[in-house]
């Protein structure tokens, strides 16, 4: 129980930070979208495309290596192995991203050419460099303290890093604008923003760990035998995050490419790149800081479970796990689905046309958001199994599909940019599908998922019902947002009335919240 109630903690910790960090990333892409403009964002997600990329190479399996190996060594007593692997990882890893960071600043202008792309977007790409190193930093340090199942600093950091880039990037991007520096300047300012962000949580973590290992002592004690299943973990784990982000300029592919045989002229074709990518994926990526804090939290949970083949608590952890997150991930893309052009029309407001576009986007994604959830938590499971290598391959198979599926349909006038979501549905079922397979393979055991969906689901569809005819009947009276804002605040309490009539909400779920004896006293009544 105690490690449940760990578990459950660290997650809350997570999905409170997880709430505020994606609230400030609103708050910074939502007003820079308006300042900027459709052609502004495809900038700005240009160069972030590469931020992400070079992230993956550098520091993607990072943070999920080290949390299984210092989990494992804390569960067998081991503390000193335990820190050698931080200030390892920090060292090797942090040397590379220094180097990744010189050479893409160096390089940016030949970048730009290859693509095509205008050398104005050079400066972005010189703004993001800084960015690379920080954030192989932080995912060094908080390997180290999610192993440990210490949550708190990861979502301080994650805090730190979204105000960060919020004032930062925003005041640079005004600045520029209104300096005379068009366009590409307030763009390169809201990247300034991004590496200042990071460089704002990697300054916490290194603050928050100065008493927390001795680097000299374990690196000549430790030293030989961590990196060989540092690098056998991350491996896997980055190659998995590749591909999940190979998808990312997939999409960008196929939209550039195909978009053009469906009718688009290239400045249609910019523009609906950057409604896609700028409205909808902004809004669709919201609630996936809350199935993220799950998957996070639980890894090295399990890890430890495993460690001391421990089968009947690897199943309860896997099994809250995934009940948690549909707890969390149903509502929120019913949610999306019912008001996704309220949504978009008062965040977007300067932008209709864009709105237009990424209404129906918004859509077809609110119906993959439950599933990219289970994916996540299914993949953490597989990777605390010490077998991060079987999402490599369910990932890889769901992208593929997704390209061919997007490739197919986006050169149709039917279907053209409604592509893109739709290969990232079909993308998400599969590594789902393929996760539980391989779950099933190494255990012997199904998760029980469909019990865990069913009741959760219809409470969902109740409230996405009400809380939607809601808006309808208070739009005509006091407008649009203050409609759009009610029927919100009215959906969390109304879902949470739901699922407790439907008993999809029990005692053992809210026992290990802060006071869940007295709110596990009220469900018993």
């Amino acid at each position: 129980m105690k490690q449940r109630e760990s578990f459950v903690g660290g997650a809350m910790a997570l999905l409170v930070s997880g709430i505020v960090v994606k609230l400030l990333g609103a708050l910074f892409k939502v007003p820079l979208t308006n300042l900027i403009g459709d052609s502004g964002m495809g900038l700005f997600s240009f160069a972030m495309q590469f931020f992400s990329l070079l992230f993956v190479v550098c520091a993607a399996g990072l943070p999920v290596a080290e949390s299984h190996l210092v989990s494992e060594a804390l569960a067998l007593g081991d503390r000193r192995r335990a820190q050698a692997v931080v200030v390892h990882a920090a060292a090797v890893f942090g040397a590379l991203a220094l180097a990744m960071s010189v050479l893409l600043a160096t390089f940016a202008p030949m970048i730009c050419r290859l693509f095509g792309e205008s050398i104005n977007t050079a400066y972005c790409l010189a703004a993001i460099a800084p960015a690379v190193f920080f954030v192989t930093l932080e995912a060094a340090l908080r390997g180290w303290y999610q192993g440990t199942g210490n949550m708190v600093p990861t979502a301080i950091s994650q805090v730190a890093e979204a105000i960060g880039k919020l004032m930062v990037g925003l005041t640079l991007a005004w600045t520029f604008l209104d300096r005379g520096f068009g366009i590409t300047g307030a763009a390169v300012g809201a990247v300034i923003g991004v590496s200042c962000g990071e460089l704002a949580a990697t300054c916490y973590l290194l603050w928050s760990a100065r008493r927390g290992v001795r680097p000299a002592l374990h690196i000549r004690q430790n030293g030989p035998s961590v990196l060989p299943q540092l690098f056998r973990l991350m491996v896997p784990v980055t190659l998995g995050a590749a591909v999940m982000t190979a998808s990312g300029f997939l999409d960008m592919a196929v939209i550039y490419r195909r978009l053009p045989a469906a009718g688009f002229s290239p400045e249609e074709v910019v523009a609906a790149y950057g409604a896609y990518t700028g409205m909808a994926m902004t809004l669709f990526n919201l609630p996936q800081a809350l199935s993220n804090s799950v998957s996070v939290s639980v890894l090295p949970a399990l890890s430890a479970a495993h460690a001391r083949r421990n089968t009947i608590q690897m199943r309860r952890l896997t099994t809250s796990s995934l009940r948690l997150t549909l707890l969390v991930c149903l509502p929120c893309g019913a949610g999306l689905f019912v008001l996704s052009g309220p949504l978009l029309r008062v965040l977007f407001a300067s932008q209709p046309r864009g709105v237009l576009t990424a209404e129906p986007l918004l859509r077809l994604l609110g119906i993959a958001e439950p599933l990219v959830g289970l994916s996540a938590v299914t993949t953490a499971v597989l990777q605390s199994f010490g077998r991060p290598d079987l999402t490599v391959y369910s990932s890889a198979i769901g992208c593929a599909v997704k390209f061919a599926v997007s490739f197919r349909l986006a050169g149709m006038p039917e279907y053209n940019i409604s592509a893109a979501p739709i290969g990232t549905l079909v993308c998400y079922t599969i590594i789902l599908l393929l996760n539980l397979m391989s779950i099933v393979r190494l255990t012997g055991w199904l998760p029980p998922l469909g019990k865990a969906v069913f009741r959760p689901l219809l409470a969902s569809c109740g409230m996405a019902v009400i809380v939607y005819r809601m808006y309808l009947a208070l739009l005509p009276y006091i407008g649009l947002c203050p409609a759009v804002v009610l029927s919100i605040c009215a959906a969390i309490p109304l879902y949470v009335i739901l699922l407790v009539g439907l008993r999809a909400l029990t005692a053992e779920d809210v026992l290990p919240l802060p006071g869940g004896e007295r709110l596990a006293q009220l469900l018993r009544l």
